[in-house]
């Protein structure tokens, strides 16, 4: 379900979730303030036993994230069909166990979380003063360094809102997509 095909509602309390292979980033959002937020760390030899592994920690404390709504970030380019398949694995186990109360799941699209709380992708005269601030470096470097302040912003935005310390990366994303989702669905 989309986002933007919802009415809002008197919704009180979303969960947001930014997963991967390994690890499940978690926030829930209740009345527009982080109450739980976290990171569960996948473990196993195999993506087979990391999403057995992620469906019994999520299940171990699921009443906790009960919500109205689960968002999870919508699909991002990734460049490896077999990485698409192995992350559809680990978002669908934890939205499965989440669901069993009744929650609606919602997609929120990356730019439109990041948008919403300023974190827009930087600007061409940005980039290039950043270039010319790091001169001969290669791409890849760049590439990078412009994700890492992205990602550092989030953290930032996270911080000074809430007076909270949050450090991960994964994390930060969760709370500003469950910020973004309480924001949109909740008719105050």
């Amino acid at each position: 379900m989309s986002l933007a095909a919802l009415r809002k509602t008197k919704t009180s309390r979303v969960v947001g979730i930014d997963a991967s292979t390994n690890s499940v980033a978690f926030c829930v959002m209740d009345n527009g303030v982080p109450v739980r937020y976290g990171k569960i760390e996948l473990n196993g030899q195999d993506i087979y036993e990391k999403i057995y592994d992620a469906k019994n920690k999520v299940r171990a404390f699921k009443e906790e994230l009960n919500a109205d709504y689960i968002a999870v970030e919508g699909a991002i380019l990734v460049r490896s069909p077999d990485a698409v398949i192995k992350l559809s694995y680990v978002y669908g186990v934890v939205i499965a166990e989440l669901m069993e109360f009744g929650a609606k799941v919602v997609t929120v699209a990356p730019s439109s979380w990041q948008n919403y709380i300023g974190n827009k992708n930087m600007s061409k005269v940005e980039k290039d003063d950043f270039y010319s601030k790091n001169p001969g470096r290669k791409d890849s470097w760049y590439r990078t360094q412009l994700r890492e302040a992205r990602k550092q912003r989030t953290c930032d935005f996270i911080n000074n809102k809430w007076g909270i310390v949050v450090s991960d990366y994964d994390v930060a994303d969760s709370i500003a997509i469950s910020y973004y989702a309480y924001e949109k669905l909740t008719d105050r």
